[in-house]
């Protein structure tokens, strides 16, 4: 590979890169509403990026419905974390997920091509979850945590991406992700570790096991999405994002660690920290 074409995309993904690490750093600085807005946007052009990923037509009724119940269940859900209030603590809020989504599953079904819909559910609702947890994690676990697993996620993509392409060597999973290498993903898991103790301190549990387990969270989140598109024969999910595709394929890592940052600290009681 020639060094224009070993190389060519990293100038827009850099400006791009950097253009949405200072907007995000932004939102999450602040948290409260403006973090909320922004899950709320970002949810929802995943959202919609999926639905027409697999095809799922023009704008119909069905369509609206599933957009709807799905905005008003990322609002239900973060209004609830914005109180203080977990998952199902309460049950001030919480209780209108349950109609909203399954509403907005249904529509959404409607619109997607026979043998996607389960595409549609299953991606969709981690999506979903994914987004509610990075603001639960901002709510419960303050600044510092989610620092920690937004960078545990950036420095494993960038060490994947300059490791994978001056090492190279054997390729992760190449009927999934075939620019993914054994070397890249080592690397990210290092990297990750270097993240949790510059962020964290020498703590031997984050620093040896959560980090690396986050990041290869935020690895499989890549692949399951490359898997969408090649089962849908696409290279991007849109091209809102220069140099990066779409929502979907920038967030697609940030999303894997995001929900597996959110059920570990869910299952654990906050007792990670």
């Amino acid at each position: 590979m020639s060094g224009a074409g070993r190389w060519g995309d990293l100038a827009p993904r850099v400006i791009s890169g950097l253009g949405m690490a200072a907007v995000g750093f932004g939102l999450i600085y602040l948290g409260g509403f403006p973090l909320m807005i922004g899950l709320v946007l970002l949810a929802a052009l995943g959202i919609w990026e999926l639905h027409r990923l697999l095809d799922g037509g023009s704008p119909r009724v069905a369509g609206l419905i599933a957009g709807a119940g799905m905005l008003a269940a990322c609002l239900a859900q973060i209004f609830a974390f914005a109180r203080g209030e977990g998952f199902l603590e309460h049950l001030i809020l919480t209780p209108w997920i349950v109609p909203l989504i399954g509403l907005a599953i249904w529509g959404g079904v409607q619109n997607v091509p026979e043998g996607r819909g389960w595409i549609f559910v299953t991606y969709g609702s981690y999506f979903l979850f994914a987004a509610f947890g990075l603001f639960y994690l901002r709510v419960m676990y303050g600044l510092i945590f989610v620092l920690f697993v937004v960078g545990v996620v950036v420095a494993t993509d960038i060490a994947g991406y300059f490791a994978g392409r001056i090492l190279g060597g054997t390729k992760l999973w190449p009927r999934v992700s075939p620019k993914k290498t054994w070397s890249g993903t080592a690397a990210g898991w290092i990297a990750a570790a270097a993240v949790a103790w510059a962020l964290l301190g020498w703590e031997p549990v984050m620093v040896l096991l959560v980090a690396p387990l986050l990041s290869l969270a935020s690895q499989m989140g890549d692949i399951a999405e490359s898997a969408i598109k090649r089962h849908v024969g696409v290279k991007d999910s849109s091209n809102l994002i220069p140099g990066h595709g779409g929502i979907l394929d920038r967030f697609d890592a940030m999303a894997g660690a995001g929900a597996v940052a959110t059920l570990a600290m869910i299952l654990a009681g906050g007792q990670l920290m």
